[in-house]
């Protein structure tokens, strides 16, 4: 029973001794101030936040950046639309002006009025159309559509330049209007000038 007894305490002593060497080594870990580990959580939810703002603003721009150029893409295809548009209408445009300009030159040499004051009343009822004149090289009104303007002069309507023009031309925006400039040429110069007036189509 004493051997027993004996065996037990030295089997205690040794316990102590293995658990004392521990709580030596690990003394250092007592001495951290418990209010540590807080900060360093505080710490790492800062780094969280900022992570995630960071992550958000860099999508955000990106996002931005994206719509930025697909908008730009957008105007870019539009405007080439439009030009490739405007650019066979012009072709019809001027081809419909040689031929009416052909017409007006046939009944004008011959001072028929009344056929092409039909020919610009059949014009008119085109559509988005919203006159159609007849000046002759002094700045007349021969013929209008629009009976309101046949005592009217041609440089109170049109710009100088506009009257002066010696081919086909189309012009986007006079006064708010898109308009179909046909100069009728003689033999030698020009003798009068068609302009049909268009009311711009609404985008």
């Amino acid at each position: 029973m004493a051997d027993r007894n004996k065996q037990n305490q030295n089997e205690q002593s040794k316990a102590d001794t293995f658990f004392s060497m521990f709580d030596g080594k690990f003394e250092w870990f007592d001495k951290i101030p418990a209010q540590l580990p807080t900060k360093y959580i505080a710490v790492l939810v800062g780094i969280i936040v900022l992570l995630f703002a960071w992550k958000t603003i860099a999508v955000s721009k990106v996002e931005s950046n994206m719509v930025k150029k697909l908008e730009h893409e957008r105007v870019l295809i539009t405007q080439q639309a439009r030009e490739y548009a405007d650019q066979q209408y012009i072709k019809e445009e001027e081809r419909f002006g040689q031929v009416l300009s052909w017409a007006v030159r046939s009944e004008l040499i011959r001072n028929n009025l009344d056929q092409i004051d039909q020919y610009l009343s059949e014009i008119v009822k085109m559509r988005d159309t919203e006159r159609v004149v007849l000046i002759n090289e002094e700045g007349q009104l021969l013929v209008s559509t629009d009976k309101r303007l046949e005592e009217a002069k041609a440089a109170e309507l049109y710009p100088k330049e506009i009257l002066s023009l010696q081919k086909i031309s189309v012009k986007s925006d006079v006064d708010g209007k898109k308009i179909l400039v046909i100069p009728v040429m003689g033999l030698n110069k020009k003798i009068a000038t068609v302009v049909v007036s268009y009311n711009l189509a609404k985008l």
